[in-house]
């Protein structure tokens, strides 16, 4: 079963919020296990987004775990950025809003996938013959 990730997007004051859940009902009890095993995955929310784009920007480094860490909220204020005109600031901060959920969204489900792919190739029962 897949976790399930929910992502609300809403525009308060002309800050565009997107507000990043888990539902934890979702979470399987293998992931949970392997979660328990492993420890929980990380992901990095910084980096440079929108490169060479008028819109593009960076964010510091910031690790979320993927489960404990949830819900988080990115906001991007359309009044802190520098454009010309107020529609041009709004347009850009729905960009730069858009471009952090897709990488989100993309080093979310990675972080599933190596979780899922991790092994354990230590438990179990061995018997010698001595």
């Amino acid at each position: 079963m897949p976790a399930l990730l929910k992502i609300k997007r809403y525009i308060e004051n002309d800050v565009w919020k997107l507000m990043f859940s888990l539902d934890a009902v979702s979470l399987s009890e293998n992931d949970k296990e392997l979660i328990r095993k492993f420890g929980e995955p990380e992901i990095n929310i910084g980096g440079t987004y929108l490169t060479g784009d008028p819109e593009e920007y960076t964010l510091q480094d910031k690790y979320l775990r993927v489960r404990t860490d949830l819900p988080y909220i990115q906001e991007f204020d359309a009044k802190s950025l520098d454009f010309p005109g107020q529609a041009a600031a709004q347009l850009a901060a729905q960009a730069q809003a858009l471009a952090f959920q897709t990488s989100f969204v993309t080093n979310y489900e990675a972080a599933f996938i190596t979780l899922r792919a991790t092994g354990d190739t230590f438990t179990g029962e061995y018997v010698e013959n001595i």
